[in-house]
């Protein structure tokens, strides 16, 4: 599985790896034919910059892809002149740590997405089966066979240890559970469907992370919750008047 990770990840950083070589190539380019013309009539020039092809091959094997980050050339370049050892320290610099380091991170930032992903899935698959076993045991507790629980059956479903260590593995409080219970009843008309206790306990999980949405959604509630109650007192009064 490992290595499967690894290679979708490759794959799918395809497009990215290939606008940092693309960019590696023409920083590679423009070097070779200014060390071309600098190095002209030098022997290291003759050696090693004659054409532009081939100073292209000097910079990416002996600097760009090298271990020793272009060490060899900075000092053969130093006899030359002093300033042709900075501009090959300039090119090690840009080439080799800047874009190979963006290369290399990219990599590994597109395997750790991928392999978060693969995690995540896998964890939605444990959780759902999870929650498949606790609506099994819902269902031998249902006395009326309504296919629904209510709060008294679900209070019954967490008095059980088993299912409370099954709640604990999926990173569910069972505390939190208990506490939303009345509210959550109250706002479903006192029983729950399968699919709606499924989507609240798993809503519950310790992973999972607030949006904007939620907070949207939880001040909408506020709001009608609000309105309500001041209509309600509206209309109390009026009778009491």
């Amino acid at each position: 599985p490992e290595l499967l990770v690894i290679v979708r990840g490759v794959v799918i950083a395809v497009r990215a790896v290939s606008l940092v070589v693309i960019l590696l190539g023409l920083i590679t380019y423009v070097g070779a034919i200014v060390f071309r013309v600098l190095l002209e009539d030098t022997s290291m020039g003759e050696e090693l910059f004659d054409t532009v092809p081939q100073g292209m091959g000097t910079l990416l094997v002996d600097c760009a892809l090298s271990g020793s980050k272009g060490g060899p050339l900075m000092r053969g370049a130093w006899d030359a002149h002093p300033f042709y050892s900075l501009l090959f320290f300039c090119f090690a610099l840009l080439a080799n740590v800047t874009v190979m380091g963006v290369l290399g991170a990219v990599l590994v930032q597109t395997i750790k997405k991928i392999a978060e992903a693969e995690e995540d899935s896998k964890q939605a698959i444990q959780n759902h089966e999870a929650m498949d076993t606790l609506w099994a045991s819902i269902i031998e507790l249902d006395e009326n066979g309504d296919g629904f629980v209510t709060r008294e059956e679900f209070l019954k479903l967490l008095s059980l240890k088993s299912n409370l260590k099954l709640l604990t593995k999926m990173g569910v409080d069972p505390a939190s559970l208990i506490f939303l219970a009345d509210f959550i009843f109250d706002e479903h008309d006192g029983r729950l469907s399968q699919k709606d206790l499924k989507q609240w306990v798993l809503d519950l999980r310790g992973s999972q992370k607030s949006t904007i949405k939620d907070h949207y959604v939880t001040r909408a509630l506020i709001t009608a919750r609000l309105s309500h109650a001041v209509q309600t007192i509206s209309k109390e009064s009026k009778f009491s008047s």
